[in-house]
């Protein structure tokens, strides 16, 4: 029987990120440092299947470390309840419905497991050895295929009762009639996410009668670089998209920071003048005090897999800082 004082204390964790095209895994140590990492790339249908996701997480924790003591986080796309253990809905896994996939990864592990929204387990990531280090309050939104955001309040994450909440991607903007893919009309989703970019641009150029609109954020973004005129004003709008976004959240939490993380947010010096000329005139000052300037996330791709880590850590009771 493993002593009581070893298992509180692990010093080690393995955290793991899924995603609907691959596997990333990282080894942290309980003082913040990352010692190895680990992933793989998989976007076939029958990878997302429940068994060969539990055994991908298998494999990336063997891989990573043979210590029967290490802590192991997974962090997954989509609606964790975190009282049930179970998977209720995940945009990137259409078949999971409620998955009993805390349960099924410790029953092939062997071990205690903790799972939790990989937004969540990002804007943990960020503020234990990221872009917010040391900071209790953050907002962080990760723009990309999706919108996702995460928030910590006081040090602890916003789950919500059934682990639904910290949907800021969903919350309605002031005119906004786009549809998104939860179904429902105005999303900030649906305007700064990729798509959301796409479908921006695909306007503007519509409105000036131009041909070939960007196919993707990127490309929008490659066009801005160069002095494109219709490239900018669809940047414009979708920084003042973001600016009303962001301003509605920061007016709920009044936090420390506000994180940009995903692919998107790479290119956030072509916009950054705008978002936050834009937040200082909508946002009310004693709510945004200490959120500008907007904070670039530093952790990249990996933030899931390094939350992860963290929040296994936290609940075997390591005393991670």
């Amino acid at each position: 029987m493993t002593p009581t004082s070893t298992f509180q204390s692990p010093r080690r964790a393995v955290g793991v990120d899924v995603g609907g095209h691959g596997v990333k895994a990282v080894l942290m140590d309980s003082g913040g440092a990352l010692l190895d990492r680990w992933s793989d790339h998989d976007a076939r249908a029958e990878a997302r299947e429940v068994g060969a996701v539990v055994e991908r997480v298998a494999t990336a924790v063997a891989a990573l470390s043979s210590d029967p003591e290490a802590a192991v986080g997974v962090a997954v796309p989509g609606f964790f309840d975190t009282r049930a253990g179970v998977v209720r809905s995940s945009p990137n896994f259409p078949a999971w419905e409620d998955v009993p996939l805390r349960r099924l990864l410790r029953e092939r592990l062997g071990r205690e497991t903790s799972v939790d929204n990989d937004a969540n387990a990002a804007v943990v990531g960020e503020a234990w050895v990221g872009a917010a280090a040391g900071l209790s309050d953050v907002v962080m939104l990760t723009l990309g295929t999706g919108v996702g955001t995460g928030f910590l309040v006081n040090g602890g994450v916003v789950r919500g009762a059934r682990g639904a909440a910290a949907e800021g991607g969903h919350v309605r903007l002031p005119d906004g009639r786009r549809l998104c893919g939860c179904g429902r009309r105005g999303c900030l989703e649906a305007y700064t996410s990729g798509p959301g970019i796409v479908a921006t641009a695909a306007h503007v150029w519509g409105m000036e009668e131009r041909p070939d609109p960007p196919a993707t954020a990127e490309a929008l973004f490659a066009l801005h670089a160069e002095g494109d005129l219709q490239a900018a004003d669809a940047v414009g709008r979708f920084a003042v998209h973001l600016a009303q976004g962001i301003t509605t959240l920061v007016h709920v939490f009044a936090p420390e920071a506000v994180v940009l993380g995903g692919g998107v947010a790479t290119s956030l010096e072509q916009f950054r003048e705008f978002l936050e000329m834009g937040i200082r005139g909508l946002a009310i000052p004693a709510c945004a005090a200490d959120v500008l300037p907007i904070r670039a996330a530093e952790l990249g791709t990996a933030a899931g897999a390094v939350g992860a880590a963290r929040i296994a850590l936290q609940s075997t009771g390591s005393g991670a800082k």
